[in-house]
């Protein structure tokens, strides 16, 4: 996967999160504690762990590797505030819902390009070829 197509997917997964915050305001409650239907997520561990076993990072390298996993990292309680403003949201009139809206837009712009330079940074951080492992890694998983 090329690096574009890494911040394309990272930016399309941030729009994806509002859209479905929003399109959803009455999310029913999470499974009980102890219980979950869908597979585990991935933690910045195993992350780290895919990223410096994939593109064999050298120990000078953990620096740049653990700053990239942090930034990439969804804000603390991001889903939960996404979803608390679709349901502000949706008691507005029109025209405020509009301006909200491209505020939000314009928040998820600023985390996509805080991300782009992460990444960025990182790869500039790697050998020519750990940029040619990196470009073929497949996208995180969220």
């Amino acid at each position: 996967m090329s690096i574009r197509s890494f911040i394309g997917a990272a930016g399309m997964s941030v729009a994806l999160t509002a859209f479905a915050a929003h399109a959803q305001p009455n999310i029913p409650p999470s499974s009980p504690p102890g219980y979950s239907s869908a597979p585990a997520q991935p933690t910045p561990a195993d992350q780290s762990d895919r990223l410096r076993q994939g593109l064999r990072l050298r120990p000078d390298q953990e620096g740049a590797l653990q700053a990239f996993v942090a930034a990439m990292r969804p804000g603390p309680g991001e889903a939960d505030r996404l979803r608390d403003q679709a349901r502000l949201e949706a008691s507005l009139p029109t025209p405020q819902r509009l301006d909200a809206m491209v505020a939000r837009m314009d928040q998820m712009r600023a985390g996509v390009m805080t991300r782009v330079r992460a990444t960025k940074t990182f790869y500039s951080q790697l050998t020519p070829e750990q940029q040619r492992a990196f470009d073929t890694l497949p996208p995180p998983q969220r």
